[in-house]
C-alpha cells in the first residue's frame, strides 16, 4: 500500500444492493461500509467471505476467509448463499486427522449441523 492509499484509507471492492435489488460492483474505503449499510444498501465485500463451518471435534464456528488466498473467487461466486452472503463448509476427518474442507449449501450444512446435535 503507498502512501497516498494510507492517507485516504483502504479502499475494497464491494457489491452494493439498493432496496429494489439492483446490484453494482464499486471500490469504497472500508470506513464508509457502515454509513452505506445505514442508507439502506446491503454490501458485500469482494475481498473477503464469511464461513460457517461444522467441525465435529469443535462444533459449529464462524470464519471470515480471504478471498483469493484461503478460497477461490469462483468458489465464493458459485457457492455463496444468496441470503447471508456466506458460505457453508464441513470440515472432514480421517481418523483424528483433518483429510479435507468441502464447501456445501446451507440447507445441507443445517442438516449435517441438526444431526450433530442428537
Amino acid at each position: 500500500m503507498g502512501i497516498w492509499e494510507s492517507l485516504r484509507g483502504e479502499r475494497v471492492e464491494v457489491e452494493l444492493t439498493d432496496a429494489r435489488g439492483r446490484k453494482r460492483r464499486k471500490r469504497v474505503r472500508v470506513e464508509r461500509i457502515p454509513r452505506l449499510e445505514k442508507k439502506g444498501y446491503r454490501v458485500r465485500r469482494l475481498d473477503r467471505v464469511k464461513v460457517h463451518v461444522l467441525d465435529a471435534f469443535q462444533g459449529p464456528l464462524e470464519a471470515e476467509w480471504v478471498v483469493g488466498r484461503d478460497v477461490t473467487r469462483d468458489v465464493v461466486e458459485r457457492f455463496v448463499d444468496p441470503e447471508t452472503d456466506a458460505l457453508y463448509a464441513v470440515v472432514l476427518y480421517e481418523g483424528a486427522e483433518v483429510r479435507d474442507t468441502k464447501i456445501t449449501n446451507r440447507a445441507k450444512w443445517e442438516e449435517l449441523r441438526a444431526s450433530m446435535d442428537r
